[in-house]
């Protein structure tokens, strides 16, 4: 779920960035099941500051903005 909220096509391609671009998990409960906090990944792919990125990842994060932004205006 982690990688469908960063907007990555496969899982295999978050699993490679985390550590580096994505945080690594805050809970391991196993080799299979492990758990990001929400908070994280958005600091992660700085959705509160605007970003030059470009691609999927870029049009999806852009597309959360604008929800949570008219979500409280």
């Amino acid at each position: 779920m982690a990688a469908g909220y960063c907007g990555e096509k496969h899982v295999e391609d978050f699993l490679e960035r985390v550590g580096t671009t994505y945080p690594n998990p805050r809970i391991v409960d196993s080799t299979r099941r492990k758990f990001w906090y929400r908070e994280d990944l958005d600091r992660a792919m700085n959705l509160g500051t605007s970003t030059m990125s470009s691609g999927l990842g870029a049009k999806f994060r852009e597309k959360i903005r604008e929800k949570r932004n008219s979500g409280t205006a």
